[in-house]
Order: structure tokens, then C-alpha cells, then sequence
């Protein structure tokens, strides 16, 4: 069985930070190339007979949480909180056990699983960032004020992956908000014309 360890390589790509999570998955964090501190997050599923992984991604999580929405609002809601604590560095740990008994039952993804891999992705998403219009983050901080959110001072790069938690949060389909936010929706782009 392959070490999931920090310093172990996995497709060619060291390993900087692993978090093994109750259900036997691993959530690591291996080097990678846009900056010198930029990391990819990994879900290891499967280490026998061979390594089999996902890159997760925050539009993942989001479509996730529309589900989480459309099962029970109040239980989701309580999803949306627990990703708020940790972006504002809450520990994971602690806003698991704050918040897992009240979660419980929802359809998708477990609540460790959402929280070890977000708590990451957002943290790549400002390791990363390089700026953006003003007039964006005006929209972005429009958004997020609506669901009552004031964003932490060193996370900018963030902001934007939870505006669209709170997008879809307000009512909006997550197929919508990516648009909005001007990210990639291929099949739409492809209904389109595009190729």
C-alpha cells in the first residue's frame, strides 16, 4: 500500500500536508506550479490496488450545497456556517463538532469531508489571487453582505467561491451563479455554439 504521508510523492507530486478522514478517505495538499506557495488538493478514495483520487473543487461543493438546499433549507444553512467558521480559521475540528449532529441526514457529501477539502481550496484560491475589478468586488461584497457575511481581511482570493455559496444560498441555481461569476460552464457554453 502507497505511504499517503507528507514528503511521499503521489503522481509525481510531493505531498505537503495529508488529513486522514474518518471514512478512510485522505485529503492532501501537493505541490504544484502557478506560485511558489501554491498547492492542488486531492481526495484520495482508494489506496488498494492502486491510488485512485479527485481533484475536488469549490464548484463541486457548491452544486453540493444546492442539493443540501433543495432536501432542507435549515440543515443546509447550517452547512453554510460551518464553511463561514473555517474561512474566518475556525478549526475544522471545531466547527465539525459544533456542527455535525445538526447537519445530520442531509444528502451529498459528509460535513468532514466538505469542510477538510474547502478549508484548502479556499486557501488556494488566495494563495493565488492577483486581483480583480473593482466594480467585481463590489458585486462580490454586494453578495456576500446579503447573507450577512462580512469577509476576513486576508482572504480575497475567497471571495469570490463563497459569493457563490451565497448566491445559491439566496435562491440562485448554481448553473446560474458560475455564469454570473463568469466561470466555465461548458455544456452551456457548448449549447451555445462554442466548441
Amino acid at each position: 500500500m502507497p505511504s499517503i504521508v507528507i514528503g511521499a510523492k503521489i503522481r509525481g507530486k510531493t505531498i505537503k500536508d495529508v488529513v486522514r478522514l474518518s471514512n478512510g478517505w485522505y485529503i492532501v495538499k501537493t505541490e504544484d506550479h502557478k506560485s511558489e506557495k501554491d498547492f492542488r488538493v486531492k481526495a484520495i478514495f482508494q489506496t488498494v490496488p492502486r491510488i485512485r483520487s479527485i481533484t475536488p473543487k469549490h464548484a463541486h461543493f457548491v452544486i453540493d450545497f444546492y442539493g443540501k438546499l433543495c432536501a432542507n433549507k435549515e440543515k443546509a444553512t447550517k452547512v453554510l456556517e460551518a464553511i463561514v467558521e473555517i474561512w474566518n480559521k475556525r478549526t475544522v475540528q471545531d466547527a465539525l463538532n459544533k456542527n455535525q449532529s445538526l447537519v445530520a441526514g442531509l444528502p451529498g457529501y459528509n460535513l468532514e469531508y466538505i469542510l477538510y477539502a474547502l478549508n484548502w481550496i479556499l486557501e488556494q484560491e488566495d494563495v493565488n489571487f492577483t486581483g480583480r475589478p473593482g466594480n467585481r468586488q463590489q458585486e462580490i461584497n454586494g453578495i456576500l453582505q446579503k447573507c450577512n457575511i462580512t469577509p476576513p481581511h486576508d482572504r480575497s482570493g475567497s471571495q469570490l467561491a463563497m459569493s457563490l455559496f451565497c448566491n445559491v444560498a439566496l435562491g440562485l441555481h448554481p448553473v446560474e451563479a458560475f455564469m454570473r461569476a463568469n466561470l466555465d460552464v461548458l455544456p452551456v457554453k457548448r449549447a451555445r455554439g462554442a466548441v
